[in-house]
């Protein structure tokens, strides 16, 4: 069932924009969202979050010793404590944890484990349990987000792994015709221009010499994804998602750079009007 948010959607650039101290808020935008969807559409949206997740999950389990990300679904004290709450954590966590640590897993689980594969590092594993697991539980958008987001991930994976000459073999999530053409392809495209329509533009991104300058377009290459898996979606969940994925990359800018941070906000303010008048129509 299809449920419309049209007055959250129309309201949605106010939501994340603190009128006293004119300072972005994601955790607020977050938290009316849930505020204001149905609890099965706040699934999707909890599923979208889930790298920050994976984020806190990995940074305890590795002892990484790196800042809390509070944009996931789980507290932090929940991760403080892995061993005493990894039952409350995702079925993939919980699979990742028992092969890594060897805890929890009987006599007959340990022998079959697939874990000790060679070439594959462990968060490449994890990524691979994660990606299957977000692709079977998610709605449309959902899995579009994350194919995509797993196939640029990789094909970036490899241009870098080319440009310092070292082997990608092992490096890459998910198998099948991509995941081979990116390992073994010399071609400049690895001969992906049919099956990846975007490929040459992000080739074309990769190059650019300034580091930051990179980033910032690579980020709105994903505004754009975003923006498109959710073109004919205007006031239901995949909506308001694509919305959020756009509100983080303004959340990041806005502490890498204020100024960027500002310009992406007034392209999120102006697109949704336009949309919204489109969609009026």
């Amino acid at each position: 069932m299809t449920r419309n948010y049209y007055y959250l959607v129309a309201g949605l650039p106010d939501l994340f924009l603190d009128q006293d101290k004119k300072d972005f808020s994601y955790l607020r935008l977050k938290e009316e969202v849930k505020e204001n969807v149905h609890p099965a559409d706040y699934e999707q949206v909890e599923l979208l979050h889930l790298p920050f997740d994976n984020e806190n999950f990995l940074n305890s389990l590795f002892k990484r010793n790196l800042n809390f990300n509070p944009f996931g679904k789980f507290p932090k004290e929940l991760f403080d404590e892995l061993d005493e709450n990894i039952s409350q954590l995702p079925a993939y966590m919980q699979e990742f944890y028992k092969e890594y640590t060897g805890k929890g897993h009987d006599e007959e689980e340990e022998q079959s484990s697939s874990f000790d594969e060679p070439n594959l590092n462990p968060e490449v594993k994890f990524n691979n349990l994660f990606y299957r697991y977000a692709l079977k539980h998610g709605n449309k958008f959902i899995v579009e987000w994350y194919s995509f987001l797993r196939d640029y991930q990789n094909i970036l994976s490899a241009l870098s792994a080319r440009k310092m000459g070292v082997d990608i073999a092992g490096q890459l999530v998910g198998d099948g015709p991509m995941v081979e053409a990116l390992t073994r392809s010399q071609a400049p495209d690895f001969g992906l221009k049919r099956e990846v329509e975007y490929i040459d533009k992000l080739l074309q991104i990769t190059e650019a010499s300034s580091l930051i300058e990179r980033e910032k377009r690579l980020d709105v290459f994903k505004w754009d994804i975003a923006d498109d898996l959710a073109a004919w979606d205007y006031f239901n969940i995949n909506r308001i998602m694509s919305f959020l994925i756009k509100a983080g990359i303004i959340n990041r800018w806005s502490k890498l750079d204020p100024a960027v941070g500002e310009q992406l906000f007034q392209k999120l303010v102006t697109d949704l009007q336009s949309s919204y008048q489109v969609s009026s129509k």
